[in-house]
């Protein structure tokens, strides 16, 4: 029998200014992706490397970007939060929390909003995708604490 789940349950919030003292749960959310922390490598040849093959050590680590896509209400407190967000350029403190169950995970990260995508269909229901750029490390615990405390 397979251990795999959905995500349903997964919560993304983010600080709604950078002085507040808790996090605010982004409202209708429909899928998150998480940070991919990558290793940049640094080229350390040398005119002695041994069977002129390049030599390569690891450097610093990069989260990357996030998305979040949710369902968008115009003028809805996660409207104006994440339009806000991005106006003001700050980083603050983000987090994902994977669904509640005995092994349930936060990610906790400093990011800022880099984009604010709204999308409004004809025929289907209007969304949105905010990108967020990890700005630091990502430190990873056990769910088992109140996700809105920082």
């Amino acid at each position: 029998m397979s251990d795999a789940m959905i995500g349903y349950g997964t919560r993304a919030l983010m600080q709604a200014t950078v002085s507040a003292a808790a996090l605010t749960k982004l409202a209708e959310v429909t899928n998150v992706t998480m940070p991919n922390e990558q290793v940049a490598e640094v080229e350390v040849t040398h005119y002695e490397s041994p069977g002129r093959s390049r030599e390569f050590i690891p450097g610093m680590s990069d989260a990357g970007e996030i998305t979040v896509e949710m369902n968008w209400v115009p003028g809805s407190e996660a409207d104006a939060l994440i339009a806000a967000a991005k106006a003001d350029g700050k980083v603050r403190t983000f987090r994902i929390v994977t669904p509640p169950d005995d092994n349930a995970q936060m990610y906790t990260f400093p990011g800022f909003v880099r984009g604010f995508e709204r999308g409004l269909p004809m025929d289907d229901r209007m969304t949105a995708t905010v990108t967020i750029r990890v700005a630091g490390a990502v430190v990873q615990a056990d769910a088992s604490a109140d996700p809105t405390v920082i």
